[in-house]
């Protein structure tokens, strides 16, 4: 992707702010190398704004809220950093707060749609950049509003579940090696606890209590409290409550395809989506598309189709917030809720 943009020099320091490079350094009355051309410079401004490097301000911000948010935040927003350098390295340019406004958030996202990415981590992307644009401003740095205005549609993940049938069919296999054995059982405990793979992973003697499994789970800092099915049980049986493996997840996902591949689960699955702003269609196999988070989706939507407890009973477990954010996650199809709505007594006689 070509931008044309002037080349127009900045100075740019920040007295706030001494971990930001000046837009030159003068020593011994020599002036050092200038700064690249700023982004937001494609009209010359009669007042000149003072931003900062953006890809700075938010590495000293996601630093100093690592201990408290975690570390897949901090995962979140190097992945940003390293697209927006790879975007300033395109275009040699570099992006302040005041940069990112209305004309770079379309550039960006059609750099991002270049690099062959799905739109659903591109809009992913664009709402990591959008809050900590903010988050400068609030902060008192120079932004330019017309930031806001830039969105792009929401594109609905294609994600699988497995139904009752299908985890029971997993949980009684036996043609499986003890370490596929303890990893299945580890999956069969996601697919009946809701958790993230960071918790079910993590699960030990301390955590199960008088029937219920009390939790504090790792990415939002919440205890729940989830009461034990009875496979959960035999597994925790079997395992004297020492169910954690120290499998990172990428390991646990290559085994769980391959147990799942030898259960048989080969329903063909075709599914389309957005991917560098074209529509791309893809056909496989269920255990293709099987992955440790699948258990989770499988505890909310099997949970919900039983029809035997509320949306609000299942979040308590699952730690979703919103309807909005639930309903977008379980996974239900049109088939499901037509069986749902024909099952109603103003479809019978």
């Amino acid at each position: 992707m070509e931008i044309s943009i002037e080349k127009v020099h900045l100075w740019n320091f920040t007295l706030k702010e001494n971990m930001y490079n000046a837009a030159m350094i003068l020593v011994n009355d020599q002036v050092e190398e200038p700064l690249k051309k700023d982004y937001i410079n494609h009209d010359i401004q009669k007042e000149l704004k003072y931003g900062v490097v953006f890809s700075d301000f938010i590495e000293n911000t996601i630093i100093r809220k690592r201990k408290r948010m975690g570390d897949s935040y901090m995962s979140n927003y190097h992945t940003l950093i390293y697209h927006l350098n790879n975007f300033c390295k395109k275009n040699d340019c570099v992006i302040y707060t005041n940069s990112v406004n209305e004309t770079f958030l379309d550039d960006f996202i059609s750099y991002l749609q270049e690099e062959n990415l799905k739109q659903g981590y591109i809009k992913g992307i664009l709402s990591l950049a959008k809050a900590m644009i903010k988050k400068a401003g609030n902060y008192g740095y120079a932004v330019d509003v017309t930031w806001d205005d830039v969105d792009i549609e929401s594109e609905p993940s294609f994600s699988i579940f497995l139904s009752m049938n299908e985890i029971t069919r997993i949980y009684y296999y036996d043609n499986l090696t003890k370490k596929e054995k303890r990893i299945r059982d580890l999956f069969i405990l996601g697919c009946l606890t809701g958790m993230r793979y960071s918790d079910y992973s993590t699960l030990a003697t301390n955590n199960f209590r008088e029937g219920y499994i009390h939790k504090l789970t790792q990415k939002t800092k919440k205890q729940v409290i989830i009461p034990l099915h009875d496979y959960v049980r035999e597994i925790i049986n079997r395992y004297d409550g020492q169910i954690e493996f120290g499998l990172c997840t990428q390991h646990f996902n290559r085994y769980i395809k391959k147990i799942c591949k030898k259960v048989g689960l080969r329903d063909i699955i075709s599914y389309s989506y957005m991917r560098g702003g074209k529509i791309v269609s893809e056909t496989k196999e269920k255990w293709e598309m099987i992955s440790s988070h699948t258990a989770r989706r499988s505890f909310a939507t099997n949970m919900y189709l039983t029809q035997r407890m509320t949306a609000f009973q299942i979040m308590s477990i699952t730690g979703h917030t919103t309807e909005k954010s639930f309903f977008r996650y379980i996974r239900i199809q049109q088939e499901d809720i037509s069986k749902q709505i024909a099952g109603d007594i103003i479809f019978r006689k």
